[in-house]
């Protein structure tokens, strides 16, 4: 049986979008689901073929790139992004009984879910005490268990799961926020005819480095769809880069773009060829 991870436990937002994307994907539906506390550990578990597939977030429309999967993909030997899927996400604020806005006390969720309600935190919780969680359903499980003035952020199903009260929905500063999110795994997909294809760049901290790099895709006309930057983690003020850009891997104009790389000496891993995402009906 096929085995895929995410990041849990359950009533998260990624078992969420894996149950959706599962109902697209038939063929992946009898899979055995296993949750982890983190994502690092979710990528390395599926890096040495302890799972099959690690389905993982990438990036939010509000609050944007989700650093540790970058930083751990980067990390790996034998990983590739195999698909994406795109999920809306709204976040709910949860406690374990009704209780006035102004008694709330702590509220806790994970950083991404915090960011992505920032406002409506600072308008009506400025005095609570935001406690960042390894997830929104760790959140509300840790809500769930006490009976005190505390709040979580996190999914409607996150409310049923752990017999919490949904005290307001859609909290989230922008109402049509999504998550782009990544089916990872030991292979390459297939060619589908509108793909696209990430890179990880690492570029020297000297003048020029970084335009020498876009320059091999402008001239070869690469679209370049996303660039986001991180640090090495080797010593301050050294950045890889995270490039997406349209088209197959084995196209020959990438394929170009990666021998002129090479001939260069700048260092380029291929974090996966596959089919682009657009918004499903169930989005917004």
């Amino acid at each position: 049986m096929t085995s895929i991870g995410y990041l849990g436990p359950k009533g998260s937002f990624s078992e969420e979008a894996l149950q959706y994307f599962l109902n697209n994907n038939p063929d992946l539906n009898s899979s055995d689901l296993q949750a982890f506390p983190t994502i690092p550990r979710l990528l390395l578990a599926c890096d040495r073929n302890e799972i099959d597939w690690a389905f993982v977030p990438l990036e939010n429309s509000t609050e944007g790139q989700v650093g540790v999967t970058m930083d751990t993909l980067g990390q790996t030997q034998h990983l590739y992004i195999f698909e994406e899927f795109i999920h809306p996400i709204d976040q709910c604020l949860l406690t374990p009984e009704p209780i006035p806005l102004d008694e709330i006390q702590r509220i806790y969720s994970h950083e991404q879910a915090l960011g992505q309600c920032r406002e409506f935190l600072e308008a009506q919780l400025s005095h609570a005490e935001q406690i960042p969680c390894l997830s929104t359903a760790e959140a509300a499980r840790k809500i769930s268990a006490v009976r005190e003035p505390w709040a979580a952020i996190g999914p409607r199903r996150a409310a049923q799961l752990y017999h919490l009260h949904l005290l307001r929905e859609r909290i989230q500063d922008e109402l049509l926020n999504a998550t782009r999110f990544i089916l990872v795994g030991p292979q390459l997909n297939d060619m589908s005819g509108d793909d696209k294809t990430s890179f990880l760049v690492t570029a020297e901290n000297s003048p020029g480095s970084l335009y020498n790099i876009l320059h091999e895709l402008a001239v070869r006309q690469i679209n370049m769809t996303r660039i986001e930057s991180r640090p090495s983690k080797q010593k301050l003020g050294e950045y890889v880069f995270f490039i997406d850009v349209d088209g197959y891997v084995f196209s020959p104009p990438i394929q170009e773009v990666l021998w002129a790389l090479r001939e260069k000496s700048v260092f380029a891993k291929l974090l996966g060829s596959y089919p682009k995402a657009y918004p499903d009906e169930h989005v917004f």
